[in-house]
């Protein structure tokens, strides 16, 4: 038989933190909290409720011996009480932990939400290929989804453009599926997972306005088409094909010959 968790004779008591000839309220105090104090109270508010003491103390890392006497104080304090099963908010403050969990950065790194987190890439088959990319060009920063205007200078290339091109280089959904980086973090290659829409309008013309804009500015793009039932080697065959098509281009001396060798002598 569990048990029952002893009471403490002073986990009602308040006792507030003060300023000189006044005694704050709620708010005031609750500012006034180290950040581990209002780590524990973050850690309250997001279980909600009554929460044992070794719930909190896996939140916030903490022993669960050193997570009771914190616990202690801060129902000394006036912001938690103890319960028999654990742990509670005082309702005075359980908005401002709510609020502190949901805008505090410094509080909430202690209480990660995986949920909020997204894998790179916006589809599957452009994560496909930057995982082959990152393994072919290893040694060499390769970053996805990159905006055009993040590459290519707008204002720069304006001469070189016309206007429906120059509108598309700055729309925000603009951007390259691959980018990689050589010496001095300059961009040398990019590269586009084309999966069947691109074969349709108005993919089509957007993929036309891409080609020019990069022909432009002088960087390599590389297309390789990908299809769900690829298997991994058969990718990894397809984009070499592509990155051979653009090597061609890309001559000795020139932006990307050297990460498209290397790349290329890998797929050997």
């Amino acid at each position: 038989m569990t048990s029952p968790v002893p009471v403490l004779s002073h986990a009602k008591a308040v006792t507030p933190l003060r300023q000189p000839g006044r005694v704050m309220e709620a708010a005031g105090r609750y500012q006034m909290l180290e950040l581990y104090q209002r780590r524990l109270l973050a850690a309250l508010a997001a279980h909600q409720g009554e929460v044992p003491n070794d719930v909190v103390a896996a939140a916030v890392k903490m022993p669960p011996g050193v997570t009771w006497g914190r616990m202690v104080r801060l129902c000394e304090l006036g912001m938690a009480r103890q319960s028999r099963v654990g742990w509670a908010l005082e309702e005075a403050v359980a908005d401002l932990a709510r609020q502190d969990l949901k805008t505090s950065v410094h509080v909430a790194l202690i209480l990660p939400q995986p949920d909020l987190l997204r894998l790179p890439c916006d589809s599957l088959t452009e994560r496909r290929v930057y995982t082959v990319c990152l393994a072919l060009f290893a040694g060499c920063p390769v970053l996805p989804n990159v905006p055009l205007t993040r590459v290519i200078d707008a204002e720069a290339a304006s001469p070189f453009l016309d206007a429906s091109d120059q509108r598309f280089l700055t729309s925000r959904g603009a951007a390259l599926d691959v980018v990689v980086l050589g010496a001095g973090l300059m961009p040398v290659l990019a590269i586009e997972a084309d999966g069947p829409q691109h074969d349709m309008e108005p993919q089509l013309g957007r993929d036309a306005r891409k080609n020019r804009i990069c022909r432009v500015a002088g960087l390599p793009l590389a297309r390789v088409r990908v299809r769900q039932q690829m298997s991994e080697d058969v990718l990894a065959h397809h984009l070499g094909r592509a990155l051979a098509s653009a090597a061609r281009d890309a001559r000795m001396g020139q932006r990307g010959h050297e990460e498209l060798a290397l790349a290329l002598s890998r797929l050997v």
